[in-house]
């Protein structure tokens, strides 16, 4: 049995309502939360998360590997910005290649040194 479907059996258990009546609060059908318990179907976090809450508990989950909070990860990109449109015109050697005829022209001259393809 996987974890969404241990979590969900014991969240009913503990607040001591059936399949019919957890089915009532989340929404959904009483075959579809027997589904979700014996583990023939995954709900998915978010109504993992739906169907917990129905049992009056909250769904919490921290991220390994990833900075634990907001300022750890805020600290982690200081000083760099959102890529703009004008970003988005430059070339690697810092060319902008703003119009039709800027673009026709590097591809050339990529297509010229055989870093473009055909």
């Amino acid at each position: 049995m996987g974890v969404a479907a241990e979590l969900l059996k014991k969240a009913r258990s503990e607040a001591g309502i059936t399949m019919a009546e957890l089915a009532a609060r989340a929404g959904t059908s009483k075959p579809t939360i027997s589904r979700y318990e014996n583990g023939l179907v995954d709900p998915g976090a978010r109504t993992l998360e739906r169907l917990l809450q129905a049992c009056g508990y909250e769904l919490r989950a921290t991220p390994t590997g990833l900075p634990a909070t907001l300022d750890r990860l805020g600290e982690r990109f200081q000083g760099q910005h959102e890529p703009t449109a004008d970003d988005a015109t430059l070339t690697s050697s810092g060319r902008r290649l703003r119009t039709a005829d800027d673009l026709r022209s590097f591809a050339a001259e990529l297509e010229s040194q055989g870093l473009l393809a055909q």
